[in-house]
């Protein structure tokens, strides 16, 4: 009697595990990968960001950004926890050691300098959760884009603030990962 019930409690736990495993993968992550890496490092200025994906099980979806969209993708996943204004994307982006030298490391690119005002940073940030919304739906999934990339409002008037809410993981051309 009692190595009947002992055998149900081992089989809701495994079915619990299963579950748990199953919703993980189903959990959007976001890969930022990064070309023109050092290898035996971490991501690094001079490195380039060559796309953006979201990805959702096995399914790995790009998102069709431009150059600067991608730069303040990567801005926001590597600063993930951290809530940012467009004010400060704005300065990060003139700032920030891996934005100034983006693409420093490549033999023969020229180097980008990204220089935004705030309100092409937030016209950047709907285009993003555009591109969002379209990759979620080519998942199958009916999570909103707002729930990916996350706005909160300030005690500042029309002051707001942006991240990702989502496991960013970062993947160099060479095959190295980093997970944030």
């Amino acid at each position: 009697m009692r190595n009947s019930s002992i055998q149900e409690v081992l089989a809701e736990i495994e079915y619990l595990r299963a579950k748990r495993a199953r919703v993980a993968s189903a959990s959007p992550r976001l890969v930022v990968v990064h070309g023109e890496h050092q290898p035996l490092t971490n991501c690094l200025p001079g490195e380039t960001v060559e796309q953006i994906s979201l990805a959702v099980h096995s399914h790995v979806i790009p998102l069709s950004l431009s150059p600067i969209g991608l730069v303040i993708a990567d801005l926001l996943a590597r600063k993930r926890p951290m809530f940012l204004t467009a004010s400060q994307i704005e300065h990060l982006l003139a700032s920030d050691p891996f934005c100034v030298r983006m693409g420093a490391n490549a033999p023969s690119a020229p180097r980008k300098v990204v220089k935004l005002a705030r309100k092409s940073v937030k016209v950047y940030i709907r285009r993003l959760r555009s591109q969002l919304d379209k990759a979620l739906r080519a998942a199958g999934l009916t999570t909103l884009p707002e729930r990916i990339l996350v706005s909160e409002s300030t005690d500042l008037l029309n002051v707001r603030t942006y991240r990702f809410a989502i496991p960013c993981e970062f993947v160099h051309l060479n095959g190295d990962t980093k997970r944030n």
